[in-house]
């Protein structure tokens, strides 16, 4: 009897370790993913740009779709999308408050060749993004324009693909 007793207290012990184990590696798991958050208040993207504007400070993050990790068969797809560049503009007003209401607009140019890309912002994760293409090596022009209220924002950048 003694030893089916320690065989018990020795297999709950290693069930708890066991269990203890996967619930670390869970939660390994979800703070890897705390970026990917849309709901938080990290940012979308790296860091590309920043302008102050009449006291507005704006911030411009870009992600290259393309580089996301799927494991499904979208990976093909994926490498064939027509505007693979999600940009994303935050803005904060002369307090240092987010600006969370507001219409944006941006107009991408790659050289006089290329036809300008124009895109509406959708607000999200406290900011505004936009999908481009912006696949080709290169300067782009970039311009955003930003109405907050009665409030009136314009601003121009280059930004070089390698």
């Amino acid at each position: 009897m003694n030893f089916n007793f320690k065989t018990i207290i020795t297999l709950i012990l290693a069930a708890f370790i066991l269990t203890g184990t996967a619930f670390a590696g869970t939660a390994l798991a979800s703070d890897d993913m705390k970026g990917h958050d849309m709901s938080s208040s990290d940012k979308i993207g790296g860091l590309f740009h920043e302008s102050m504007v009449d006291g507005f400070m704006l911030s411009y993050y870009i992600m290259d779709l393309r580089d996301q990790k799927d494991h499904d068969q979208k990976n093909k797809a994926k490498k064939d999308m027509d505007k693979p560049h999600h940009i994303m503009v935050y803005i904060m007003d002369k307090d240092h408050k987010p600006v969370l209401e507001g219409k944006v607009g941006f107009l991408i140019k790659k050289g006089d060749t290329a036809p300008p890309q124009k895109a509406m912002a959708m607000y999200m994760s406290k900011g505004f993004g936009i999908t481009a293409d912006m696949k080709q090596k290169g300067v782009y022009s970039i311009t955003a324009k930003a109405m907050l209220g009665d409030t009136k924002l314009m601003d121009s950048f280059t930004h070089e693909m390698k």
